[in-house]
């Protein structure tokens, strides 16, 4: 009897899963920056400053840098054990707690469902953010703020 259980609920979660991942497509195109609308700029800027002077005038060109609380695409390994999921990021090496919002069940119940060991790692790749939180005690601190699941590698290193 057990043993039927635990696999349809296995079963129901992989279902799931897989409803939530073909659901969880974003419909929009990915942002493309117009390639031509720039050519055309460069054009007319140099239109300008060949007909003003003949002196011209180099300014640097703006140079983004990440904003604090943008969501951006991460990779890093994730573990679960006893209602706290931790994730170590790849780029970084630094380990965050996972808030419990956002898509944060969605990842607690992919890692249940594929994880062979207690507190094993697993290389998943997600759609989130850092921001400030307050954990059950002590001060605020950089959490991962998940907003999407994009995959998961049955891996237990970013290599």
């Amino acid at each position: 009897m057990a043993l039927s259980q635990t696999l349809s609920k296995s079963l129901i979660t992989i279902l799931a899963l897989g409803a939530l991942y073909g659901c969880s497509e974003d419909p929009k195109p990915q942002q493309q920056p117009p390639a031509e609308s720039e050519q055309e700029q460069v054009q007319t800027d140099e239109d300008v400053s060949s007909e003003g002077s003949d002196t011209t005038e180099t300014q640097p060109e703006a140079v983004e840098e990440p904003v604090a609380g943008t969501t951006e695409i991460k990779k890093g390994l994730y573990v679960y054990d006893t209602d706290n999921a931790t994730f170590t990021d790849c780029s970084n090496n630094q380990t965050y707690p996972v808030a419990q919002e956002g898509n944060y069940y969605e990842l607690e119940a992919t890692y249940l469902a594929l994880k062979d060991e207690a507190k094993q790692k697993l290389l998943f790749e997600v759609k989130g953010e850092y921001d400030m939180r307050a954990p059950e005690e002590g001060d605020d601190v950089d959490m991962l703020i998940p907003s999407e699941l994009i995959g998961v590698v049955h891996k237990e290193s970013c290599l």
